[in-house]
């Protein structure tokens, strides 16, 4: 992958300084097929969500990405700051819901993309954070419709993201199977960031959300993976603060099947209060993702992980507050000093 991305960087490169399509109609190379490619390298570490690089009104500045979120939600920061108007409600993972203001981003750039005018939800408190001396101030919502017709490659093992435009012609077809490869696993896309999962043989729904630091799964998916409540119930307890605070189970994920690819043994949340599951940054850690959402298309490339860049823990909508176990025991209390 670390050869895909230099490859990238050149047909990026070609992009900006030529800008014309070919219209041979010919088999064509991965690379001839990419009429468009901005390669971006990922701020933070392999245990923190994907951040990037942004300017925003001129500023340099940084932001989250995951294409679960379909809003760009973003906070003051010192003289980055952003007009409040109307109140909007929005809902957590977990269904609390915190009040925005609408707002509006005068120019937003990644990289050469000038995107321009953006609209976007304010959220109360100043940016908190910096990475690389830029503050982080918010998520940049990939489910955004700015990004309808923008292909997205997460490479977080090699600390890589790039946004791409394929070419739309006969020969090129299959030009996202071909940059990716024959090792690479892949299933359908739906709705910006929904794929289906197999979990014990029975087929579940899961959005794509590198955000999260694990996997999280519904309590009701017990069923579904031969669990029993008690299972459940007798797992370290985890707290989990989204807009509100959550309280869910952690338990290990077995055999997990993604288009063929099992990514291997998961530390998965189990909460009572999420309708929806999340496959999380656990999984886009071991593997390429390309998000080819032209063809309706999500590919998973196995992947060791090579970034040496420290993390720091950093997610826009998730904070762990902590392990909590209890435990039972038989016997006689000895009270004394050690």
């Amino acid at each position: 992958m670390r050869v895909l991305f230099v490859r990238l960087m050149g047909v990026c490169l070609v992009v900006l300084s030529i800008g014309k399509a070919r219209t041979q109609e010919t088999q064509k190379s991965s690379d001839d097929c990419i009429k468009a490619a901005v390669v971006l390298s990922l701020l933070g570490g392999p245990g923190d969500a994907p951040i990037i690089p942004v300017k925003v009104n001129g500023v340099d500045a940084a932001m989250y990405v995951s294409p679960m979120f379909g809003r760009v939600m973003v906070h003051d920061a010192g003289k980055l700051w952003f007009p409040r108007g109307a109140e909007m409600p929005l809902k957590a993972q977990n269904g609390a819901v915190t009040l925005t203001s609408r707002t509006l981003l005068d120019d937003v750039q990644i990289g050469p993309m000038d995107l321009g005018e953006m609209a976007a939800n304010l959220l109360d408190g100043q940016a908190e954070h910096r990475v690389d001396g830029r503050p982080l101030i918010g998520m940049l919502g990939l489910g955004n419709e700015v990004f309808s017709g923008t292909d997205v490659l997460f490479d977080i093992p090699n600390g890589n993201l790039a946004f791409l435009k394929f070419r739309t012609d006969k020969a090129c077809k299959d030009a996202a199977h071909r940059l990716m490869g024959a090792q690479a696993h892949v299933v359908k896309l739906r709705r910006g960031a929904l794929i289906a999962v197999r979990a014990n043989t029975t087929s579940q729904d899961m959005v794509l959300d590198p955000d999260l630091s694990e996997t999280v799964l519904p309590t009701f998916w017990e069923d579904a993976l031969s669990l029993t409540s008690d299972d459940i119930r007798h797992e370290p307890i985890v707290t989990t603060r989204y807009v509100g605070i959550s309280v869910g189970h952690q338990s290990v994920l077995n055999g997990l099947d993604i288009g063929g690819y099992n990514p291997g043994p998961l530390n998965v949340l189990f909460q009572s209060d999420i309708s929806t599951a999340a496959l999380g940054g656990d999984v886009f850690r071991k593997a390429a993702v390309l998000l080819d959402r032209h063809a309706g298309q999500a590919f998973f490339l196995p992947e060791p992980d090579n970034t040496s860049r420290p993390t720091l823990h950093f997610h826009f909508d998730e904070n762990h507050a902590g392990h909590t176990a209890v435990t039972q025991r038989t016997g006689q209390i000895e009270a004394g000093v050690k």
